[in-house]
C-alpha cells in the first residue's frame, strides 16, 4: 500500500472507515502493507471499534450503519428500536395528557419508534409513502393522520434527533479509537 492509499483512508468518515473491510467485497490478495512497513489495520481492529462503543444502542446502530439492515441483524434492530421506544415513552409521559388518550401510550411509542427508525434508515422511501401509509405500515391504524401530524409528529422529530445524536456519538468514539490505533501502529 502506498502513501496515496494511506491518504485516501484518512479522508474517510469514521463510519465509512469502520465499514471499509467489514462489508462483503471482492477478494484482494495483494499484501496491504503500509508505507511505514507496519502491519495494516484489519477487520479485527475495526470490529474492536464497535466493541468499545459505550452502550448497546450505539453498538446496534453502528452495526446497522456498517452492514445495513438487509442482513440478519434483527437483534441489533430490536435493541435500537426498544431503546428509541423507551426514550419516546419517557418523553410522552411528561408531555401528553394521558386522560385524553384512548390507546396504550407505551405501545404507541413503540410503533412510532419502529416507523421512524425504518424510514430513518431508508429516507428515500419517505417521499413515496403518505403519512397514512407509513402509520398503517407501522401498526398505527388507531389514529388518523391529521391527528398524528397535529399532536404527535414531534415524537417522530425526536427520533430523528436521537439518531443523529447516536451517529455523532459513534463518529466520536470511532474517531478516538482510530486515532489511538494509528498512534499504536506508528509507534511500533
Amino acid at each position: 500500500m502506498n502513501a496515496a492509499a494511506d491518504l485516501k483512508t484518512e479522508k474517510l468518515s469514521n463510519i465509512e472507515w469502520l465499514g471499509q473491510q467489514l462489508r462483503a467485497k471482492t477478494a484482494n490478495y495483494e499484501a496491504g502493507i503500509p508505507s511505514t512497513g507496519d502491519t495494516p489495520v484489519n477487520w479485527e481492529d475495526r470490529c474492536g471499534a464497535i466493541a468499545i462503543l459505550p452502550n448497546e444502542e450505539a453498538k446496534a446502530y453502528a452495526s446497522i450503519l456498517v452492514w445495513g439492515d438487509y442482513r440478519d441483524n434483527t437483534d441489533q434492530y430490536a435493541v435500537l428500536n426498544d431503546y428509541i421506544a423507551e426514550y419516546l415513552w419517557r418523553m410522552a409521559q411528561e408531555e401528553i395528557d394521558k386522560k385524553r388518550e384512548t390507546f396504550d401510550l407505551k405501545k404507541f411509542c413503540w410503533h412510532v419508534a419502529r416507523m421512524e427508525l425504518f424510514y430513518g434508515l431508508r429516507p428515500q422511501l419517505r417521499k413515496y409513502h403518505t403519512l397514512e401509509g407509513r402509520l398503517v405500515f407501522s401498526g398505527i391504524d388507531y389514529i388518523k393522520p391529521d391527528t398524528y401530524s397535529k399532536r404527535y409528529s414531534w415524537l417522530g422529530e425526536a427520533v430523528g434527533l436521537l439518531l443523529v445524536e447516536l451517529k455523532n456519538e459513534i463518529e466520536h468514539c470511532v474517531g478516538n479509537y482510530r486515532r489511538d490505533i494509528n498512534t499504536v501502529v506508528l509507534s511500533c
